[in-house]
């Protein structure tokens, strides 16, 4: 206790004042300030003597007017001793937080005022709220700066861009509290001017000295003697056994394999320091890494982040390992400064400290007693501190934990608009992100800047393969968060509601299950017009089916019982059973190893899938059934019948698909990968057109019937050949029939056989037999004789004698009947070769080599013309092989 002048004072608009005058006047002062901490003094205030004061207004002041006022303490300070020095003050400025009557006496009335800092006016508010690709401290100065209050940034650091960094159901100042924490940035306040300020730090260099000379060394003495100064009468350092390392791991998912580990070892010098602290998604600080999901810029350097919130961490741990305590009758003392601490008896207590909270008592102990102060008033003044020393940087300790997201929410996918105001259909990038607006993002506006870049989880998900299902704007997707960190969010799922309805009416069509896309027409990408493509595995008992199906010209694959399904109503007439591939466009099945098209049913499709036993033995009976009729063909003096090709095909068939995995045996060769077409048909094949009907082969065409082969044309059958045209029975006759038009045989350049073992009848029931010849004209039988007409003469000759029956006989001079002869003109059989590029008929490939092989083996090379045209001389026409 010291006698002193008032030493309390208080001035600000949260003194009531009459006449001039202030109406309250301070007795006690409390209170405790700390670094990273509110502030909060309690002041307690009297009125002045009731003698020369109302007791009526003293009693009835409006505590209400003084609330959310601003109001400065005056601590009167001497000078320490110091030349030259005059009384000062420290003020301790606030606002009336809290404004109570406490009690009247005879004379006073009492009050007590609550101060806090203008910062305390961040715990009346909360909010939730994203920001996007900003500092921490841009983040700060956005939530700070809608107080209008001072605020002072002593800060060094150059700090990241983030993603995203969310206030989620918190007040602003617990907000703001966990991001100081977490990126290492210290508050105190500073008072001055009758005001008092908010100073962000972010190393120990943001602490200035004490503003009060006196107060910048201070003495330790034990009070056991009186001194002239405030001095340090208890003092207490403690060393403290912490960890000794911090160790991070993080991931970026656009650098998947990168290794985004960092460890600081910075143990103090005791034993057992080494103990490393570790934390995987914690609650406080623990991850770091985010995968620049908000700007499309190259992908975060996050190692340099790690490095730098390890340091930060490490700085926060190891900082308890050493702290003093201390107390004195000091009023200057203020956390967030540094003082220095001499004569105390362990040497190694003297040192440079900082002072991170105070705990402050001034009270006038004479109150009971005294109406008004004299020169002999008695005031107490009692500090309680705690400091660590300066040399150690402070960090905030981590006491602000992220709020965690444990269950999912949904939210809208939104996107940007084109010029005419209209949504796009679908907003992406590269890896399937989307952004979107949380129905509890009041500042959101639904556009892209609503959110960042959000992953979308997929049912499977590799290198360049997976499902891929991008939700579209205005769909509600589900989002969880991972680790419940509402800076990490992930799409999980989608919903439907009142403006996105199933693609199905329900609950009618429960049996329905599948996929309906729509196309992406503008502003119809996500609507409920327009053409659709649907997958659907309809369920309905006993009459299941699925259905891959696109609007485009109606292409549909239905298997199973087939019904149709068009549109949202869903299952409609059934049309059939068995599977049905159709279009109203053009269509192509192509199969380059080979296709298998067979009506040799396999229940259940039991067995391989190119399984063709019965389609082997039929082609097996068939070449055994055309080489025999070919033997016997080429034993009656037929040609030779080229089996050859017939056989080549009928092998393919066998191998069809062997070296695909398809067969039993497990062949993994590549003879069955030849590119054929097979068709079987149990019951038959039919073919039908109203147009023509083209069938081509570069080799043979071997048509087999195991009974009849009948051709029949409303108009012409045309058999041509550019080498033999041959027939023959084997058991039965060889007709040539013309019911109205004639016969005619023609050898053009070659000779006529006619043959048979037995008789040759020529027959003209109607008219003549003429037989013309340019030369003569034979007629003979196996004993000798005959008749010969040549040379304008008449020759007969037999070995017996001429009978001559008649019933007269007339002989007249000489006579000739005329005779027109056809004539044949030769033409040049030789074939001719013009070369197109494959596909394109018309786009011919001039002054182009090739190479031709007959089938004799034998080849031929040359070069076509301009024309691309090229002709082939030879012996035997239309004789190419390949």
């Amino acid at each position: 206790m010291s006698p002193m002048p008032r030493a309390l004072r208080v001035s600000g608009e949260a003194v009531p004042h009459r006449l001039g005058l202030p109406l309250l006047s301070a007795i006690r002062l409390e209170g405790v300030e700390a670094v990273n901490s509110l502030f909060e003094y309690r002041l307690l205030l009297k009125t002045p003597d009731s003698r020369a004061f109302s007791p009526g207004i003293a009693a009835d002041l409006k505590l209400n007017e003084a609330v959310g006022r601003e109001i400065t303490v005056h601590i009167e300070l001497d000078s320490g001793g110091l030349p030259g020095s005059d009384t000062v003050a420290r003020e301790i400025s606030g606002l009336v937080t809290q404004a109570r009557f406490v009690r009247s006496s005879d004379r006073h009335v009492y009050y007590e005022y609550t101060l806090r800092p203008w910062l305390h006016l961040a715990t009346l508010s909360s909010d939730c709220r994203i920001f996007h690709d900003k500092t921490v401290v841009e983040v700060l100065e956005d939530v700070l700066g809608a107080y209008l209050f001072p605020l002072e940034k002593r800060l060094g650091t150059a700090y990241p861009q983030r993603d995203m960094q969310t206030q989620m159901n918190e007040t602003n100042a617990a907000f703001v509290f966990r991001l100081c924490q977490e990126w290492g940035i210290n508050f105190h306040f500073e008072h001055s001017g009758g005001a008092h300020r908010l100073v962000l730090s972010d190393g120990n260099g943001g602490f200035r000295p004490n503003p009060g000379e006196a107060y910048r060394r201070l003495r330790f003495h034990d009070g056991r003697s009186r001194i002239d100064e405030e001095c340090v009468t208890e003092f207490s350092v403690s060393e403290n056994l912490v960890s000794g390392a911090y160790q991070s791991r993080d991931y970026d998912y656009t650098r998947p394999r990168a290794r985004l580990e960092s460890s600081v070892c910075d143990p103090r010098d005791t034993g057992l320091a080494h103990e490393a602290h570790y934390l995987w998604r914690a609650d406080h600080g623990s991850d770091y890494s985010q995968p620049n999901a908000g700007s499309l810029k190259e992908a975060n350097q996050t190692e340099d982040q790690g490095t730098l919130l390890a340091r930060l961490r490490m700085d926060a741990l190891r900082q308890h390992g050493l702290r003093a305590q201390g107390r004195g009758p000091l009023r200057g003392l203020l956390a967030g400064h540094t003082f220095e601490l001499t004569h105390h008896p362990s040497p190694a207590a003297d040192d440079k400290y900082l002072a991170i909270a105070t705990t402050l008592l001034v009270e006038d102990v004479a109150e009971a007693s005294l109406a008004e102060p004299t020169e002999g008033q008695q005031w107490r003044v009692d500090l309680r501190f705690e400091a660590q020393p300066a040399r150690q940087e402070l960090r905030p300790d981590l006491t602000r934990p992220k709020p965690r997201q444990h269950s999912p929410e949904t939210a809208i996918v939104v996107g940007p608009r084109d010029a005419q105001g209209v949504p796009h259909n679908i907003h992406t990038d590269h890896l399937g992100r989307v952004k979107v607006q949380f129905h509890w993002d009041r500042k959101g506006v639904h556009d892209p800047s609503s959110s960042c870049w959000v992953r979308v989880s997929s049912e499977w998900a590799g290198n360049q393969l997976g499902a891929m299902h991008l939700p579209r704007v205005g769909q509600e997707v589900v989002v969880s968060f991972i680790g419940g960190d509402p800076d990490l969010p992930l799409v999980t799922g989608r919903v439907f509601n009142q403006l996105n309805l199933p693609p199905w009416e329900l609950p009618g069509q429960q049996a329905l299950s599948g996929f309906r896309s729509r196309e992406l027409q503008p502003n119809g990408g996500n609507g409920a017009a327009g053409r659709s493509n649907h997958l659907i595995l309809d369920d309905t008992a006993g009459a299941i089916q699925a259905q891959l199906k696109s609007d485009h010209r109606h292409s549909q694959l239905v298997l199973g019982d087939i019904a149709r399904i068009d549109d949202r109503a869903g299952r409609r007439e059934k049309r059939g059973e068995g599977f049905e591939l159709t279009t109203e466009g053009h269509g192509a099945m192509r199969a380059g190893h080979g296709l298998l098209i067979s009506t040799d049913g396999r229940a259940k499709a039991v067995g391989e899938h190119l399984s063709r036993d019965e389609m082997i033995a039929r082609l097996e009976r068939a070449s055994a059934l055309a080489k025999a009729l070919g033997r016997t063909a080429q034993s009656c003096d037929g040609g030779a019948r080229d089996t050859g090709p017939l056989d080549d095909l009928a092998q393919a068939v066998d191998a069809l698909g062997r070296g695909a995995q398809d067969d039993q045996g497990g062949d993994t060769s590549t003879s069955g990968d030849r590119p054929i077409l097979a068709i079987s048909g149990a019951a038959g094949i039919v073919s039908a057109t109203p147009n023509g009907h083209v069938q081509s082969a570069g080799l043979n065409i071997d048509t087999i019937a195991g009974h009849s082969q009948q051709h029949y044309a409303e108009r012409s059958i045309l058999h041509t050949a550019g080498q033999d045209i041959e027939q023959f029975a084997h058991h039965g006759d060889i007709r040539s029939i013309a019911s109205e038009g004639r016969i005619v045989h023609q050898a053009q350049h070659g000779d006529i056989e006619i043959t048979a073992q037995k008789r040759v009848s020529i027959t003209s029931s109607e008219d003549d037999i003429v037989i013309d010849a340019k030369k003569s004209i034979t007629l003979r039988i196996a004993d000798g004789t005959y008749l010969r007409l040549a040379d304008g003469k008449v020759i007969l000759g037999m070995p017996g004698p001429l009978i001559v029956k008649s019933a007269g006989r007339q002989f007249s001079g000489p006579s000739t009947l005329s005779l027109d002869l056809p004539t044949f003109d030769r033409i040049d059989q030789a074939q001719r070769l013009k070369l197109h590029h494959l596909g394109r008929k018309n786009d011919y490939a001039p002054t182009r080599g090739y190479h031709i092989v007959r089938s004799n083996g034998a080849g031929t090379s040359s070069v076509v013309g301009q024309d691309a045209v090229s002709p082939l001389a030879g012996d035997r026409p239309f004789d190419i092989n390949r």
